[in-house]
């Protein structure tokens, strides 16, 4: 037989995993929250009449009741010796596999569950072997004499073994032993059967557990995560902020091995695969919120909104003695740099999202003195006499053509002023002056077109 070194394991499940109950493995978990937990019970069945319990200082029977617990929690069995004539007490076992001592601990899972008392005959003298066998590579390895020629009658408990082998080149981690089709942990126990044992090394991979946010944008910080998972082990999959997204939260994990959706903090036991979940995002909701800063609250106005919807941008009726409104300045950083956008009431607003965390809010600007009074457009009066005549048109030429001269900050008195330039733009209204606004004044003025502004096509 080879010899290959053996190691004994400090390894969380090593202590807490003997105390499993509805699993074979502990949870793991990557944070300390949890969802609220729904109530099971614990029921003790002690129906048997022959039963008798310790009594305590007064004389009285101390008898075991039923527990209420959170699901999904850990439970301590009562430290309460029970008796029965010819049998003596091992624990209580939830499946008449797996054993649990007084005074130990079990996990719950969400539903009730029901500990039944094992008992072993006092009279029964015949014991059993229990043999634990290791094959690496298909060749049968030595074990210590730790765990060599153990034996037991039926029905006392068996606590399995803390000690594991290393595979050669850590192909595959030793975690617990096996028998008939069941995996013990250190520290747990086997109801000893009316038969010999034999255990064997729980042999298992490790796998990639890669969390994504996806292909999306307005990220803040880590773009991926990435954990190695044993096959088989049960654990809580990420918490809702494993990534940060401006205007986005995270409500679920799509996941690549069984194309199903998780939600954060959900169990889920890793399968002999590498795995990906990606984040599944929605929009956040805001109350946008119109700073009025008047001093007076009805002046802050709040309008709700998703990320990527635009709201309209609100009206402003209170007052600021010396100054006038002037529309709702909103500053961002974009590639790094401060900008800043001015909003008139009735403009659609885009809401990009922020950090989590941080509102969105846009201030009143407000200037001092009276807001100007904007004169009424009047298309094709260029040089703004009143009239529609061929000097608009000879101005417009002459804007476009000698814009030191004639343009709106031209050297000559009679160059086109900021009111004459909208008024002279009546083609394609919105592209500034050119010759073809000259050209369409005098179509209107012989009469080729009727009304100004015109749409050339």
């Amino acid at each position: 037989m080879k010899k290959i070194r053996i190691r004994l394991t400090a390894f969380v499940l090593s202590a807490l995993t003997a105390i499993s109950v509805m699993t074979s493995f502990p949870v793991m978990s990557e944070t300390d929250n949890s969802d609220e937990k729904k109530q099971v019970t614990v029921h003790f069945d002690i129906s048997d009449p022959d039963i008798t319990y310790d009594t305590d200082d007064d004389g009285n029977q101390i008898k075991i009741t039923d527990i209420t617990a959170d699901a999904n929690s850990s439970v301590r069995i009562p430290d309460v010796f029970l008796h029965k004539k010819g049998y003596y007490f091992s624990g209580w076992t939830t499946d008449n596999v797996r054993g649990y001592p007084i005074n130990s601990v079990i996990q719950v899972s969400d539903e009730d569950v029901t500990l039944a008392p094992v008992w072993y005959n006092l009279s029964d003298k015949t014991e059993y072997n229990i043999e634990y066998k290791v094959e690496i590579e298909g060749e049968e390895i030595e074990v210590p004499k730790s765990l060599k020629n153990l034996s037991t009658r039926q029905g006392k408990f068996v606590e399995v073994s803390l000690q594991t082998f290393e595979y050669p080149g850590k192909v595959y981690s030793q975690i617990g032993w096996r028998y008939d089709g069941n995996t013990y942990l250190g520290q747990q126990y086997i109801i000893m059967p009316d038969h010999d044992i034999v255990l064997t090394p729980n042999w298992l991979k490790f796998y990639n557990l890669i969390y994504t946010p996806g292909d999306v944008d307005r990220l803040n910080g880590a773009t991926s995560s990435e954990f190695e998972r044993m096959e088989t082990i049960s654990f809580e999959l990420a918490e809702a902020g494993r990534f940060s997204r401006n205007g986005f939260k995270i409500i679920g994990w799509s996941c690549d091995a069984d194309d199903k959706v998780y939600t954060p903090l959900q169990i889920y036991t890793m399968p002999s695969q590498d795995v990906t979940f990606t984040a599944v995002w929605e929009p956040l909701t805001y109350n946008v919120v119109f700073i009025g800063g008047t001093g007076k609250a009805e002046d802050i106005i709040k309008v709700e909104g998703q990320t990527d919807t635009s709201i309209i941008c609100p009206e402003l009726t209170g007052t600021k003695s010396g100054y006038y409104f002037d529309g709702w300045k909103f500053e961002e950083k974009i590639d790094g740099v401060t900008t800043t956008t001015i909003y008139q009431p009735g403009d659609e607003f885009l809401i990009k999202g922020t950090k989590p965390g941080l509102g969105i809010s846009l201030n009143a600007v407000w200037k001092k003195g009276t807001r100007p009074v904007e004169e009424p457009v009047k298309y094709g009066d260029a040089d703004c006499d009143g009239e529609i005549l061929l000097n608009d048109a000879i101005l417009i030429m002459q804007a476009v053509g000698n814009p030191d001269a004639y343009g709106i900050n031209g050297s000559e008195k009679t160059h086109i002023t900021e009111q004459g330039r909208i008024n002279g733009d009546v083609s394609n209204t919105g592209d500034g002056l050119t010759n073809l606004d000259a050209l369409s004044i005098q179509k209107y003025l012989i009469g080729i077109i009727t009304e100004l502004p015109v749409k050339t096509e």
